[in-house]
């Protein structure tokens, strides 16, 4: 897999549409102190690459009465490949997952009536499997989808000292403006200088 290499302003655009996909160019432009020209460019060039695969709606399905589960199947290796292709053909399963670990080989999300969800097992060859569970999911969960800001695929520079970040970058917002940092120190001296500025206004 090809990593794809990020500077400051990507990162930024990434970080506005994760909190938020309907924002405008406009507003990002805006925080992120460019032209909408610039962000709809990055924003284009980043869903050429993959990196943005599409824009969608985070919906709390349970105040829509639809039911939300876990799907835990243990199954030996020659099957694991056909029941996953199995699975991603039912309209239910909304995640997929083949992990590592011998005691869950495919863990899926799935959503829909409770039925249609119990029944999964009884619509997919289990030939080969060991175990099968379907775990409810009782509660609203949300998923990190944060940038991994340490990542080798990822050139930052601290917005103080324009040296390249490396290990854990220290964000910080100032006006609704993202802004990252090599450490805690270059963080507060900006800080100092970005509070001198506004007084000065």
């Amino acid at each position: 897999m090809n990593m794809v290499e990020l500077d400051n302003l990507d990162v930024k655009i990434l970080t506005h549409l994760q909190s938020d996909s309907r924002k405008s160019f406009q507003e990002i432009a805006r925080n992120c102190l460019t032209s909408v020209p610039t962000i709809k460019s990055r924003v284009d060039r980043l869903t050429e690459l993959g990196v943005i695969r599409k824009f969608t709606l985070d919906i709390d399905y349970s105040k829509l009465g639809v039911s939300e589960a876990i799907l835990l199947v243990n199954a030996k290796p020659i099957a694991v490949n056909r029941i996953a292709q199995e699975l991603m053909g039912l309209e239910e399963v909304k995640e997929l997952y083949i992990t590592s670990d011998s005691d869950a080989a495919i863990v899926s999300r799935i959503a829909g009536d409770l039925q249609h969800i119990i029944s999964i097992q009884d619509r997919i060859n289990l030939t080969d499997v060991n175990n099968i569970r379907v775990i409810s999911v009782k509660s609203l969960f949300r998923k990190d989808a944060t940038i991994p800001l340490a990542s080798s695929s990822i050139t930052l520079t601290c917005a103080y000292c324009e040296k390249k970040v490396t290990g854990n970058a220290v964000r910080k917002k100032f006006d609704d403006k993202d802004y990252f940092f090599c450490c805690d120190t270059c963080e507060g001296e900006f800080e100092k200088k970005y509070a001198k500025l506004i007084a000065k206004v």
